[in-house]
């Protein structure tokens, strides 16, 4: 702190040349300086140092000191997120026209700054501002520095990033499983119960806050919720695989086993479809017979049967409907077991890299 006291000059040249003295705290008057937001009890250092005093009344006071300030954190962004604390100094008895309150450089000393190994300082900035309370007519004037800090993610991308891709990219090698090994939804378990073990145990490095929730626990959700959708596939993968029942939807039959069967590279057996048979064995039939020679007195006739005028020849109602399902194998069941499965991996991988993306993007600076 720096002030001039009218009451504190001398003329140095009739005290031998002394321009200066240092005399303790408790002999001089001194700006009751108060930190607004200070969480602590007291301001630590402020009243045990001495003063240095210029013959020309100029008055520095310098003392080392501990300040505790309340800060809103916003951790939305956690680890890649940037803090703005205020700390507001002021005078809590004198107003501004018995103190005025300025700030020696718009800029605060950083030269003597510690390195922190989880926060690197961006801008140290002051401002003055009057403000008049309800209180008071007169105006109280203070100084607040900003802090803006900027967190160091390289701790947290290795100790939580990157083991929540490998805990969640090994729920892909529960698709590759094979449905007779019997371990399938193991697997998934397993692999979902690790993740949920592990968000526990990093959730003590998340701050709390109850404003805003971080992007990295919405991302540790949705990762538990890909998991989860891996077992559930694998449940479904398995059912379908042991079906007992020997007749199959058609839909079924030409979505999964004549379309997707193909995308997915899976092979299917050949399927034997009764209807189609059937309509080719229950072709309309004419009643008109071929004309056949007849021997009638000597010469050649021709016998022709001719229809009733109300028969309806080669109509649609005629023809037999389709029936809604297929008789087919195990071999059919099984390979579309693996169709739901393939389609399942496939939807796991670009969920996977949509949400990841999304969540991701949203830690870059608006």
């Amino acid at each position: 702190m720096f002030w001039t006291d009218c009451q504190l000059t001398w003329d140095a040249s009739a005290f031998g040349g002394l321009g200066n003295l240092v005399v303790p705290f408790k002999y001089l008057w001194v700006p009751d300086l108060t930190l607004y937001d200070s969480t602590a009890d007291d301001f630590p250092g402020y009243e045990d140092y001495r003063v240095n005093i210029y013959s020309d009344g100029s008055v520095y006071y310098n003392f080392p000191t501990i300040v505790q300030s309340r800060c809103l954190v916003d951790v939305e962004r956690f680890p890649y997120d940037t803090q703005t604390c205020g700390m507001t100094f002021g005078s809590w008895s004198h107003h501004g026209y018995e103190m005025d309150l300025v700030y020696k450089n718009p800029y605060g000393d950083l030269s003597s700054s510690v390195m922190n190994v989880e926060w690197s300082i961006s801008t140290f900035t002051a401002a003055r501002h009057v403000l008049y309370y309800g209180c008071c007519i007169e105006p109280y004037p203070d100084v607040t520095y900003y802090l803006t800090i900027k967190r160091k993610p390289a701790f947290y991308i290795v100790n939580i990033i990157i083991p929540t891709f490998l805990i969640t990219g090994m729920g892909i090698l529960g698709f590759f499983l094979p449905v007779e090994s019997g371990e399938k939804v193991s697997l998934q378990i397993t692999v979902m119960l690790a993740l949920a073990v592990f968000q526990l145990l990093v959730a003590d490095s998340l701050p709390p806050s109850a404003d805003a929730t971080p992007l990295i626990a919405i991302y540790f959700n949705f990762c538990l919720f890909l998991v989860g959708f891996a077992c559930v596939m694998a449940v479904v993968a398995l059912t379908i695989h042991y079906q007992q029942t020997s007749a199959m939807r058609r839909w079924m039959v030409t979505l999964f086993l004549r379309i997707l069967s193909k995308v997915t590279w899976v092979y299917v057996p050949k399927i034997h479809d009764d209807t189609k048979d059937n309509d080719k064995n229950s072709a309309t039939q004419l009643d008109v017979s071929s004309p056949s020679p007849i021997q009638a007195n000597g010469k050649k006739t021709t016998k022709i049967n001719v229809l009733p005028a109300n028969t309806k020849i080669g109509t649609e109602a005629d023809k037999p409907k389709s029936k809604p399902t297929i008789n087919v194998t195990a071999e059919h069941w099984k390979s579309l077991a693996k169709v739901v499965d393939r389609i399942a991996c496939i939807a796991f991988i670009l969920m996977g890299f949509i949400g990841t993306g999304i969540v991701f993007s949203k830690f870059t600076p608006d």
